[in-house]
């Protein structure tokens, strides 16, 4: 079937009446800029691209969930309403959502921004614009410094009338379907800025500008369609990704959600997933940032099928398995990421959210539960914890982890053979090939001492210091012991640190042999009080948690670099306590049998 061509006012009347999308379309995603380059293109008679519709039958539409166009968008929003159809033919839109929505909210819809400085959560802190132009714009003007010709923008109301400027509502030119009311219309303008002695010029670029909106709309066939006519879902989808190939990547989540979405017929399967993800973002102890995507692949993993993200992985076999494991995947997911928030880990910590699956695998698999007082499980929970935060500082899941993930569900799987205790030492043995710090040797001290206050990691070496603090339940800071206030140049060499010297004061004050967590309240309190006098208020106990050196001579900031060479000693002492590498605790890698890595099958770059 070849293209045909249609004019804007013609698609857009029929949007939400006989066009509509597929639960495969991604959200809206347009900001307001993008909108006004498009009716900038317009005006100019810039092409704006071809689309791609689907038509399809009565009975199809009954087995699809099919989703209205945006009309009036909040900024923000990613969930479409759901289009409840009658028996009728439908045409679904493929390619082209986000410039026919733009279009929509251009000449019949709004868009909802939020005020700077405003709360998101406040009502009040949004307003709803819609689009103008600028009858008086010139533009033709050469001398203008930006790409966009036509004085568009949006507006919550019409601005006031000034001198120089005529803003005209786009949406208005909607109601000119007959020729003469438009003829008569500015016939009327005309007469209206004559009376207010508006110069001839600037009348006929008022005229000019008006009649180039009305023959963008009503006029010119800019709207150029193939429509495809197939009832097969699997051609379809393979001309979707074809057909999106050239612009924002297509997530294969939306592949998969849209499938789903025919097959879980007593479940909404796209709402649910986005309302999950929203849950785990906003609904727990802390702030998360995962997405759909996750989610679909962490499907595939707990549910052991193929994690690389494959059309022919996703077969109605495969789909009824992962609807009939959703609910214990849910369960799994929400147990993950309740575990790494306890222990302070969220979407400002989290480096690679593929690094939490091989955990929500294992509770997936066990009957481990999160929070548990019995003893099994308490071991569980820090064995998964000490596993998670290696895996962060080595970057274990960074770069392709797809062969990463289906190694760590293959040790688990093989452990929970012979055991129901968490693999954490098989984990840390198989998976050392893809770490940039390997924890089955005792040269991994060095790169954990390494570490500075500018190192994402830092926090998690720090941690380690302290498995029994849930620093999930409080925000916490991380503390330069020696303050750097005191640390600066003038003050080193105010106290009588020879000049030679103070390059390296400056040079360490970032080591983690200087840094410490502390509750924000506590390091608030702590300020710039110099070490040795703030430290006269902590207990023992504290001394001993934080490794802070016993002899008192070391506290002047005279002494820093003794301070740091005496920390540093007893950091690494117990750092390889907690790793394993003292006494009977020290496992050689080769005693412990592990399968090989399997090899990578697709890019999957760490989330955070």
């Amino acid at each position: 079937m070849a293209y045909k061509s249609s004019s804007i006012a013609g698609v857009i009347r029929r949007l939400n009446r006989d066009y509509y999308l597929p639960a495969i379309q991604r959200p809206y995603v347009w900001t307001p800029d993008q909108i006004v380059r498009l009716f900038d293109s317009l005006l100019k008679g810039y092409p704006i691209s071809s689309f791609l519709f689907w038509d399809i039958e009565p009975a199809q539409a009954k087995t699809l969930d099919i989703y209205k166009f945006v009309e009036d968008f909040k900024y923000g929003d990613f969930h479409n309403e759901t289009a409840i159809v009658t028996d009728q033919h439908l045409t679904l839109v493929l390619d082209g959502q986000q410039r026919l929505t733009s279009l929509l909210i251009g000449l019949r819809g709004t868009y909802k921004v939020k005020l700077k400085g405003k709360r998101w959560q406040n009502p009040d802190s949004w307003v709803r614009q819609s689009l103008f132009l600028d009858l008086l714009k010139d533009a033709s003007d050469e001398e203008s410094e930006s790409d966009i010709s036509y004085g568009l923008a949006f507006f919550a109301a019409a601005p006031a009338e000034q001198e120089g400027t005529h803003w005209f509502p786009v949406n208005s030119i909607m109601q000119f379907d007959d020729k003469e009311l438009f003829d008569a219309y500015v016939e009327k303008l005309l007469d209206s800025l004559e009376s207010r002695d508006t110069s001839r010029t600037d009348c006929r670029i008022v005229e000019r500008n008006l009649k180039k909106l009305y023959h963008s709309v009503w006029v010119d066939e800019s709207i150029a369609y193939f429509t495809e006519t197939s009832r097969s879902l699997e051609r379809v989808l393979d001309i979707f990704v074809r057909a999106n190939e050239g612009g924002t990547k297509l997530s294969k989540s939306d592949l998969l959600l849209s499938t789903i979405t025919t097959t879980w017929g007593d479940l909404n399967a796209r709402e649910e997933i986005y309302n999950y993800v929203d849950y785990l973002n906003s609904g727990l102890a802390r702030n998360n940032s995962f997405d759909k995507d996750w989610v679909m692949k962490a499907c595939l993993v707990l549910s052991d099928l193929p994690n690389a993200y494959k059309v022919s992985n996703f077969t109605k076999k495969n789909l009824d398995l992962i609807r009939h494991n959703w609910d214990g995947i849910k369960t799994a997911l929400e147990m993950t990421v309740r575990l790494a928030n306890d222990f302070g880990i969220d979407r400002e910590t989290l480096t690679s959210a593929n690094a939490l699956l091989p955990i929500a695998y294992y509770f997936f698999k066990t009957s481990i539960r999160f929070n548990s007082t019995n003893a099994r499980d308490v071991e569980a929970m820090q064995a998964m914890h000490r596993w998670l935060v290696k895996a962060l500082l080595a970057s274990t899941f960074g770069g392709s982890s797809d062969g990463t993930i289906s190694q760590s569900r293959k040790i688990i799987q093989e452990s929970l053979v012979v055991s129901t205790e968490f693999p954490e030492r098989a984990l840390l043995l198989g998976l050392r090939r893809q770490s940039q710090i390997d924890f089955t040797d005792p040269r991994s001290l060095d790169d954990l001492l390494a570490l500075t206050y500018q190192d994402w990691t830092t926090f998690f070496a720090l941690s380690l210091l302290h498995p029994d603090k849930r620093w999930g339940s409080a925000q916490y800071h991380i503390d330069h012991i020696f303050p750097q206030a005191s640390l600066t140049k003038a003050r080193l060499l105010s106290q009588g640190v020879s000049e030679w010297t103070v390059d390296a004061f400056l040079q360490s004050k970032d080591r983690i042999s200087n840094l410490q967590l502390l509750p924000y309240l506590d390091n608030i309190e702590k300020s710039d009080q110099p070490f040795d006098v703030w430290l006269e208020g902590r207990s023992s106990a504290f001394v001993e948690d934080h490794s802070i050196p016993a002899d008192a001579g070391l506290y002047q900031t005279s002494r820093f670099l003794d301070f740091l060479n005496a920390r540093e000693a007893l950091l690494k002492a117990r750092f390889a306590g907690i790793l394993g590498f003292t006494g009977a605790g020290l496992v050689q890698a080769e005693d412990v049998a592990v399968p090989e890595a399997a090899e990578a099958t697709e890019d999957d770059q760490p989330k955070k």
